[in-house]
């Protein structure tokens, strides 16, 4: 007897049967790697949330004065050194600030200077000494004559020719002159010697030019003639290089000195802050490795390091502030990651961190 032939089975059975029997096993497995894979690489326990921050610069004004333009508007990209505002300085005070600074230049100019004063002093005690030797110089002959006097005064006194009130008075005389000779000396000595020693100071042929006073006088006109240059308009530069932000004051209007007028932001950010809840994941030190994910479509990972760590828990202010129910305030110990001029996060993005543990360097190798 002859077998019989197989009957062929359709293929929509055979799909059928592939669909229902191992494509779910196939399928469930893949997801179970899948899950596996993404698991071993995000730890939820070490996740944070981070905000870029960059640099923020605002221009205020110098002084008191009416902003006569605003060069900028809102949202407008400026370069270090651009023109920012022109401010006309309105002070009241400040012609008579110059005349009096004007005075007191002059003053200085017409005044003797403390060489020559020295000089003049020098010259009233040189002629103090001519006088004084003049005055010795006649008490000698004073003295020369009283004593001619006594002499023939003396035999006649003897022989009862003079009375003694008139021989007194002829030594007395001579005595007089002597003690004003004696004197006049000793004074024409000290004046010498002081001279001697005050001749570097005072002598008009030994003491030069003062220097010194010149150039301050010189200094005087320089900043007395930038005082009177700040007079006119002053223009406001950008600080740094980013995008005009807010404008709190429109020409035509009076600014107050000190008063921010525009702000300027940078437009990338040069680091990124972060904040670890308690209880902490981790225990921050210096140079733990972070990984930085952007929630960009394009995601971009890259690696960092902690350079700060904040001396005390604080509020969070910013968009990674979340209150829970029956808190008051979010608070964290905030953490800093230098960013790499290639990162381009912008102020204010928000980022995924993951603190990789046992990765801090050492004090030597921070310090290298």
């Amino acid at each position: 007897m002859d077998a019989l032939p197989t009957i062929p089975t359709p293929p929509q059975v055979l799909w059928r049967e592939f669909r229902l029997g191992v494509i779910p096993v196939v399928t469930f497995g893949a997801l179970v790697a899948v899950i596996v894979l993404l698991w071993s690489q995000v730890n939820t326990a070490q996740m944070l949330g981070g905000v870029g921050e960059g640099v923020r610069s605002m221009v205020s004004s110098p002084q008191p004065g009416l902003l006569l333009e605003l060069k900028v508007r809102p949202y407008q990209l400026v370069n270090q050194g651009d023109p920012i505002a022109v401010i006309q300085p309105v002070d009241p005070r400040m012609p008579l600030d110059l005349l009096q600074a004007e005075l007191q230049v002059a003053r200085m100019r017409f005044q003797p200077t403390i060489a020559e004063q020295n000089a003049m002093n020098y010259e009233q005690v040189r002629g103090d000494l001519l006088r004084t030797k003049a005055e010795l110089a006649i008490a000698k002959v004073n003295l020369e004559r009283a004593q001619n006097e006594v002499t023939r005064n003396t035999p006649l006194y003897h022989e009862k020719l003079v009375s003694e009130d008139l021989y007194d008075l002829s030594l007395k005389t001579r005595d007089a002159f002597q003690a004003e000779i004696t004197e006049k000396t000793k004074a024409v000595q000290d004046i010498e010697q002081r001279l001697q020693e005050l001749r570097s100071l005072g002598d008009p042929q030994v003491v030069a030019t003062d220097d010194r006073l010149q150039e301050l006088l010189s200094r005087l006109d320089a900043t007395q003639a930038s005082a009177a240059s700040n007079w006119g308009p002053l223009t406001l530069v950008a600080p740094i290089s980013g995008m005009i932000g807010a404008i709190n004051r429109q020409q035509g209007e009076y600014v107050v000195e000190g008063e921010i007028l525009v702000g300027v932001l940078s437009l990338w950010s040069d680091r990124v802050v972060g904040f670890l809840r308690q209880p902490y994941p981790v225990d921050p030190e210096v140079g733990m490795q972070v990984k930085v994910t952007t929630r960009t479509p394009k995601r971009l990972q890259f690696w960092t390091s902690i350079s700060q760590i904040g001396a005390q828990v604080e509020i969070i202010t910013n968009a990674l502030a979340f209150v829970r129910q029956g808190a008051l305030v979010d608070v964290g110990l905030p953490i800093v990651m230098d960013l790499p001029a290639q990162s381009r996060i912008r102020p204010g993005e928000i980022v995924d961190l993951w603190i990789k543990p046992g990765t801090a360097r050492s004090k030597d190798d921070r310090a290298q």
